[in-house]
């Protein structure tokens, strides 16, 4: 596998499928001349792309659209619709401006057909694993330069009664759920495979990985038989082909990762031992996990000046209270914190530690509490 950009082929294996949802704000949907309408809504169909339904242009918000692939495959007619789509949406602009855009509102969602991992639960259970010991990297990878993931992703972002209601259980739009998937794989209560429940799944619910939509990593779909799929949600919304595409091929080395390493152990034994330490740097993790996932040096430098750009933002800085796995990797804001404090600030405080913590009693002895 090797990122290319414009239309060529990335190399994904054969048997992977996706599909895209894109988000758009400051759309006209409706009308005479609108995106959802006459020539329009032809050409949409003529790609074998469907319009959102008012329930998912709600999630949007007034003014917003919604335009959903069919199953992808990694060709270059595919890439060209993906492009053709993106531009068709930037054609239609609403009452809100000037141009369409995709702003804090919208999300990029890309879904993958899960029969690759959960027909080995092997597979499924490296995947969660790599997903999991990677997720606050990957929250800062999956967008452009420059673009630090919009708050409504990790964060209760309530605007209207949509999102009032789903509030109530859930925390932003695209939650991580990392936290929670290392500790069932720790505490040995991870399902990784659903296939066998049939008709019977609403029932069983309960025993789903996450039962919930509304997570960086929606699972609810796994074993469903029309639509057995797992979708990365945390992406911000883009109408950039090119940003879609790299999206795209970070998701799929991913899983692709988790694949060959159920099927090769000991070829990535020590890739993976590298990985999992969690004494290190932030940036050292980042260049343990693309060097795991990305064969190209030129292809990893994608993410690593994504992840640059955006490693400090404000919206990661109260992760201790999200679902992010904890303790993956040293934070250099602490680092940044000791740097900046006198040493004999530090000496000080000390010593009125030790004072504080020191007692004389009525024949002069020396005692500690």
């Amino acid at each position: 596998m090797k990122y290319k950009k414009g239309f060529e082929r990335l190399g994904l294996p054969e048997d992977f499928k996706f599909g895209i949802e894109i988000e758009a704000y400051n759309v006209k949907t409706k009308g005479k001349d609108g995106l959802y309408t006459g020539d329009s809504a032809e050409y949409i169909k003529s790609k074998n792309w469907h319009m959102a339904t008012k329930s998912e242009e709600a999630l949007v918000g007034k003014g917003g659209a919604e335009l959903v692939s069919p199953i992808l495959r990694d060709m270059e007619q595919d890439w060209k619709d993906v492009y053709a789509i993106c531009e068709q949406i930037k054609k239609f602009p609403g009452d809100k401006g000037g141009e369409v855009v995709a702003d804090s509102k919208c999300g990029l969602h890309v879904h993958f057909d899960a029969e690759c991992l959960v027909k080995d639960p092997n597979r499924m259970k490296n995947f969660l694993q790599l997903y999991a010991e990677s997720e606050e990297l990957l929250y800062k990878m999956c967008n452009d330069k420059d673009d630090p993931i919009r708050k409504g992703a990790i964060n209760k972002d309530v605007k209207g009664v949509l999102q009032a209601i789903s509030s109530v259980w859930r925390n932003g739009m695209a939650a991580p759920t990392g936290k929670k998937i290392l500790r069932q794989i720790q505490d040995g209560t991870l399902k990784v495979s659903y296939k066998k429940w049939g008709k019977l799944r609403m029932f069983v619910s309960k025993y789903k990985l996450d039962e919930r939509r509304y997570a960086g990593l929606n699972l609810t779909n796994i074993g469903n038989s029309k639509k057995n799929t797992i979708e990365f949600r945390m992406a911000n919304g883009t109408l950039d082909m090119q940003v879609i595409k790299q999206n795209v091929f970070l998701y799929s080395s991913l899983i692709n990762t988790a694949i060959k390493m159920t099927e090769n152990p000991k070829q990535y034994q020590d890739s993976i031992s590298k990985f999992y330490q969690t004494e290190i740097a932030e940036e050292e993790k980042v260049n343990q996990f693309l060097s795991l996932i990305i064969e190209e040096p030129e292809d990893r430098k994608i993410y690593v000046d994504r992840w640059k750009s955006v490693k400090n933002a404000q919206v990661f800085q109260e992760n201790d209270r999200k679902g992010f796995a904890q303790n993956r990797f040293k934070r250099e804001q602490f680092k940044q914190i000791a740097d900046r404090t006198p040493v004999d600030r530090v000496h000080l405080v000390y010593t009125k530690i030790k004072e504080m913590m020191i007692k004389t009693n009525d024949k002069g002895e020396v005692s500690y509490e």
